[in-house]
């Protein structure tokens, strides 16, 4: 990266049509960038900012020279911004706020004049490559101030794993994104095959791009389920823990799409049903159990009765059983904890006590009854 920031003119910086912000969406033009820009990041807060402060420069924008074919005039060259695409777009917008009317609904506030100076120049680290910004990119949208959502997570680590693949071997590279991305190597695993998943999906019209549509997504409910074995086996990826070699294109093979669409549908939902996951903590290990059973996952497939597929596949036993053991360590802390108490209980406490334990001595005998 340069020692110091340049000031250029804004109308010599181009958005990222790249930008891992877009997640699943491709910008095939500067106006294709904007819209995504208003749809997908918080231009508010900036626009607000820009209007009580001007741009504040104490955190240059950072870009790289862009191809000679792109520039306006071939004697003064032109920059993409790489990191900054936010700030970036805030400001075009607000110096030219009929630039968005076709864009977008949101209320551009007007600028006072004396921070209108502040907007048409911008500094701008210049570095050779784009590869040459990617630690400082990494840190500051993964693990630092400024967050990206998972999907963007997801697009940056698949793009530093494409470009590092041909140099060393794949368990090297993702030992190396573990680094970057401040996960473990298995779980950046998980997260780069789900993402090549997903975009599977949505070429397949399975699910619906949620960066074209008001539609959201949470990418988590995927790539915390492959994990697990049933899971992975369902989707013809074999039961064998994940390989960096299935971080490609179309990962799931042709003979196993008609599952992707349904997993995607109960993950995610379809234009006429809700998904099943409503609540990842318990809906996500139910769903886990029922695709380890054949005749559950048929029962799921054909009728939709999530709640029918979880009592075939045996969770809600499980569950139960759980329970009971949990309970009995529970009444063995318990009375041990007896004898710790410093302080005695008071009349009130005591009687409160006393009827809990009363109430929970009559539910494990009616249970007992039932059993």
């Amino acid at each position: 990266m340069a020692d110091a920031p340049i000031n250029i003119p804004i109308k010599k910086l181009q958005l990222d049509l790249e930008n891992p912000r877009f997640g699943l969406s491709e910008a095939k033009s500067a106006s294709e960038a904007l819209a995504l820009l208003l749809q997908r990041a918080d231009l508010k807060e900036l626009w607000d900012s820009f209007a009580l402060k001007g741009f504040e420069r104490f955190e240059p924008l950072i870009g790289v020279k862009a191809p000679a074919a792109s520039w306006e005039n071939p004697k003064v060259p032109e920059y993409i911004i790489i990191e900054g695409n936010r700030r970036l777009a805030a400001a075009m917008s607000m110096l030219d706020p009929d630039a968005i009317s076709d864009l977008s609904k949101k209320s551009v506030p007007a600028l006072p004049k004396k921070f209108r100076a502040s907007l048409e120049e911008l500094p701008v680290f210049i570095v050779a490559r784009r590869e040459d910004a990617n630690d400082y990119i990494g840190f500051k949208h993964i693990n630092g101030p400024s967050s990206w959502g998972s999907l963007a997570k997801a697009k940056f680590g698949v793009h530093l794993f494409e470009q590092q693949r041909g140099s060393s071997s794949g368990q090297e590279v993702l030992n190396n994104l573990s680094k970057k991305l401040g996960d473990s190597p298995s779980q950046v695993l998980r997260t780069l095959v789900a993402y090549k998943i997903f975009e599977q999906a949505i070429a397949s019209e399975m699910v619906e791009n949620p960066s074209s549509s008001e539609v959201q997504v949470d990418f988590s409910h995927l790539y915390t389920m492959l994990p697990n074995p049933a899971t992975r086996k369902y989707l013809g990826l074999g039961e064998h823990p994940l390989r960096s070699d299935q971080i490609v294109e179309n990962p799931i093979p042709s003979s196993h799409l008609d599952k992707l669409a349904y997993l995607m549908g109960w993950l995610f939902g379809t234009p006429t049903k809700q998904p099943v996951i409503q609540r990842q903590g318990t809906d996500r290990p139910a769903l886990q159990k029922v695709l380890a059973s054949e005749t559950a996952t048929q029962t799921l497939e054909t009728t939709g009765d999530f709640n029918q597929a979880v009592q075939e596949a045996g969770y809600a036993k499980d569950n139960w059983l759980n329970n009971v053991v949990k309970l009995q360590s529970l009444s063995k802390t318990v009375f041990s904890g007896i004898a710790d108490l410093t302080v005695p209980l008071i009349d009130e406490e005591r009687e409160k006590t006393r009827e809990r334990l009363e109430n929970t001595e009559a539910n494990v005998q009616r249970s007992l009854k039932v059993i």
